[in-house]
């Protein structure tokens, strides 16, 4: 097996375990919010509903700068997936930050809404790291242009998880 073919299955097996792994918290997000619909709509009121929205807009259009860069072999359009990815980061610390403040924190609550900022912060930490190492690759992919399509698999599945947590977290009111 040669080193390209060998890389691209690595990065679909990475890719497979971690849709693995978010499965499995929606799944556990799905079953806590049936047996507690109305706490998680309490809870769900805290949220900052124009970060939310402001942070799926900046990941969508670095999916944009991701295709473009990697249909044109652009290093110079790798710059504004790295930005937008640290833009996004800067909200998200913002929201937890102002969280933090008001005592919304893992475990804070009635159970159903302790539950929900549990989840919240699991998932929404999670993804924050899958952003942080999407772009340290996107910083190490502009230099090894050959390997951006790779890591541009794995931006954009950063970016799919993000439109499924939108609405769970910030739209379940």
């Amino acid at each position: 097996m040669n080193r390209p073919h060998a890389l691209r299955i690595a990065v679909w097996v990475v890719i497979a375990s971690e849709a693995l792994l978010f499965g499995g918290l929606f799944m556990i997000y799905g079953a806590y919010h049936a047996e507690h619909a109305e706490a998680f709509r309490r809870a769900g009121a805290h949220d900052i509903g124009w970060i939310g929205g402001t942070n799926t807009m900046v990941l969508l259009v670095s999916s944009f700068f991701a295709a473009a860069a990697i249909h044109l072999r652009s290093k110079a359009l790798v710059l504004p997936v790295i930005g937008l990815g640290v833009v996004f980061l800067g909200f998200k610390a913002l929201e937890w930050t102002i969280h933090i403040r008001d005592g919304i924190v893992p475990g804070s609550g009635p159970r159903g809404e302790s539950l929900f900022y549990t989840l919240y912060y699991l998932m929404t930490g999670l993804h924050a790291l899958h952003v942080v190492a999407g772009v340290v690759l996107m910083v190490w992919a502009r230099s090894r242009l050959s390997v951006l399509p790779l890591v541009g698999l794995y931006w954009h599945f950063v970016d799919v998880v993000w439109v499924f947590l939108w609405p769970l977290f910030y739209l379940v009111t």
